[in-house]
């Protein structure tokens, strides 16, 4: 760990730095307490063998007093170390989960979740527990630097014993974090694994019991889970074995602590109330080198857990999502490929130089055999990809040119596999237009042929649908989708295979909405059936990666063999 994490660190401190203030104060009062309550309690010691009990009742008080004081100092320290606690972890994860959400679809589409789950779940909550660690180890070794020198001036010869015993405890304990701190990596990296393999189970659940696949799955989670145990047994192994060897060399010191204490008292070079501060004090000479351990174990962990969430942050691993600083309100609708190439992998172009336009409010259609490339024509209108070569236009501004909100709150998709979100029907809608009204939300799942639906179910609007709409039929599924793209009221909608799992007559009473829109916004659409889309403006033939043909439905019939043979066959 450095000044720079710590630094790093502070920034999300917002909202909490009082609280801040109150742990140092109360640190510093503990460090006054932890050097003076030793005295007087030593002084107890010395009046009751010397029967003078006057004093005793006088030193007994202050005792108490400063006893209570501490209880009191620990309490507070206790809330403030918890207030510091939640604040610093939800600002991290808060910052953690915003910049997820800018990591390039390509970085995302090479990843397990598992790994953006832990980081988040696991790796923040773990830099703001560490962190406190460190304050309080820190704190406490300033406190026991206090007692250092008070025994130092009390008598050399245990200040001298209380150092070596110190320097030895901490060269074990430096020792055993070196190798814990190995092993939590390798844990850390094995626990993404698990926690991705158990997202995946948890999402393909309903396919694993058709395909009656329960036991070479759960051998499959058993051999991860195991992964992580073997992992863990390690760690506690050497935990186990060098907390003994500290415990054996804490019981060695303490037995020649007597047997030197007995030496110097027969010999005078110590009187019984010092022979017992400085017994008081011991434990704390020696874990005040402790302390330093300690530091350095929690600093390793701070900095293993500090990189894995801030190389996401950073964006020093993952890529983030690019845009340009010009900013338009409103789109009219004008799009343009020119030139545009792009592949998922190096030399594997999916579009390969492909040129076409849309003007403002005309209803397009791509179609073309699966794998040509039509879905990652909207991958890359969208700017879920960025292209490889060339430029895609809106309205002649360059798509690297445009800001965020100009190009998506512009636009709405829908997709063949839409996600549905575990809300309410209304919440699912909300999310395309927060403040929307409820008139607004039932005239857009009208247009989409949901609503007769939805005011069926028990508690209608407010009904939960389950994880990605586990409760609803896929048709039902991108009609809630496509109601919640109507809800924004984009200039620009996308149509990616919509209708896809719908039946006929849903289908019709779709295309019939999407009918409704023609003239009001640019729309296109990537067609499953051609029969959706034979009555679109223009109709773009898409095979292998390129723009092969366009025209009206009638005039590809008249020219295109390969538009006729998709259109005979409803093979697009």
């Amino acid at each position: 760990m450095s000044f720079k994490h710590i630094k790093k660190l502070f920034k999300y401190l917002d909202g909490c730095k009082r609280f801040v203030v109150g742990y140092i104060i109360v640190a510093l009062i503990e460090a006054i307490l932890g050097v003076v309550i030793p005295i007087f309690s030593a002084k107890r010691l010395v009046y009751l063998t010397d029967s003078l009990m006057n004093q005793l009742l006088l030193a007994s008080i202050i005792v108490a007093l400063l006893n209570l004081i501490q209880i009191i100092s620990n309490c507070f320290k206790s809330l403030f170390y918890k207030r510091i606690n939640l604040c610093s972890t939800i600002n991290i994860q808060n910052e953690l989960a915003r910049q997820i959400l800018l990591v390039e679809t390509s970085e995302v589409d090479k990843v397990s979740s598992g790994l953006f789950i832990e980081r988040l779940a696991n790796d923040t909550s773990e830099i703001s527990n560490v962190f406190m660690e460190m304050s309080y180890w820190t704190s406490y070794f300033l406190s026991n630097i206090g007692v250092l020198v008070a025994l130092f001036i009390l008598n050399k010869y245990f200040f001298i014993f209380g150092l070596i015993e110190a320097i030895c405890s901490f060269f074990v304990t430096r020792q055993r974090v070196e190798k814990q701190t190995i092993f939590n990596k390798g844990i850390k990296a094995k626990k993404e694994v698990k926690s991705g393999l158990i997202t995946e189970v948890i999402h393909g659940i309903r396919d694993i019991k058709v395909l009656n696949a329960a036991n070479s799955i759960l051998d499959e989670i058993k051999h991860k889970i195991t992964d992580v145990a073997d992992e863990e047994r390690k760690y506690q192994k050497v935990y186990i074995s060098y907390s003994a060897l500290e415990s054996v060399i804490k019981e060695l010191f303490d037995f020649i602590f007597i047997i030197l204490g007995i030496y110097l008292f027969k010999n005078e070079l110590v009187t019984i109330p010092i022979l017992i501060i400085a017994y008081n004090y011991q434990p704390r000479v020696k874990r005040t080198l402790l302390a330093v351990a300690e530091l350095l174990d929690y600093g390793k962990r701070f900095g293993v857990a500090f990189d894995r969430v801030f190389e996401i942050i950073d964006g020093d691993k993952f890529k983030k999502e690019t845009f340009g600083s010009v900013h338009v309100n409103k789109l009219e609708g004008n799009i343009e490929f020119r030139n545009v190439s792009f592949g998922y992998e190096k030399n594997k172009k999916v579009i390969d130089k492909m040129n076409f336009k849309v003007k403002p409010n005309e209803k397009v259609a791509f179609v073309g055999q699966s794998g040509a490339g039509k879905s990652t024509i909207f991958g890359l209108i969208s700017k879920l990809y960025n292209i490889n070569s060339g430029d895609i236009l809106f309205d002649g501004i360059s798509i690297n040119d445009l800001d965020c909100d100009s190009l998506r709150n512009n636009m709405s998709i829908i997709t063949q596999d839409p996600y549905i979100f575990n809300f309410s029907i209304k919440e699912n809608l909300l999310i395309a237009k927060k403040n929307a009204t409820m008139k607004e939300i039932r005239e857009a799942c009208k247009m989409a042929c949901i609503d007769d639906f939805i005011m069926k179910l028990p508690h209608k609007y407010n009904t939960n649908i389950g994880e990605n709409g586990v409760i609803l039929s896929g048709g039902q599924k991108q009609r809630i989708a496509i109601a919640r793209a109507l809800l924004m009221k984009t200039e620009i909608i996308l149509f990616d295979e919509a209708t896809s799992a719908l039946d006929n007559k849903t289908q019709k009473e779709i295309s019939k909405a999407i009918d409704n829109l023609k003239g009001e916004y640019t729309i296109l659409i990537v067609a499953h059936r051609l029969s959706t889309v034979i009555d679109c403006d223009r109709i773009y033939v898409v095979n292998d990666g390129k723009i092969t043909d366009a025209g009206t439905h009638e005039e590809l019939i008249k020219k295109s063999k390969y538009y006729v043979s998709l259109y005979k066959n409803e093979e697009c």
